[in-house]
């Protein structure tokens, strides 16, 4: 989903029926539809936020590993781009 600033501001972007987004343009989520012989279209599924992590197969490996997806109050600060790792022989705290 994504979210206009004006809207943002003003307290009319609803995200997961009813939460109100504060700053995020772009949020994630999930509908499934369904057509029917007459070619009407039906809402069938939604889901939002930590719902869809089944579909987010990154997700399930981190939970197997000993740090799991180490979140700490800041969500996702693990996540880095490929050149935005150490390159030295500085081993991350997860190899000591």
């Amino acid at each position: 989903m994504s979210f206009k600033k004006d809207d943002i501001a003003a307290g009319r972007a609803i995200y997961n029926y009813g939460t109100p987004i504060k700053s995020s343009e772009d949020m994630h989520g999930t509908s499934i539809f369904a057509r029917d012989a007459r070619g009407d279209i039906f809402h069938t599924y939604s889901t939002y936020h930590r719902g869809n992590e089944l579909l987010m197969g990154a997700f399930n490996w981190l939970d197997l590993a000993p740090k799991g997806r180490n979140e700490g109050s800041e969500v996702k600060s693990w996540v880095r781009l490929h050149d935005e790792y150490d390159t030295g022989d500085n081993r991350h705290d997860c190899c000591r």
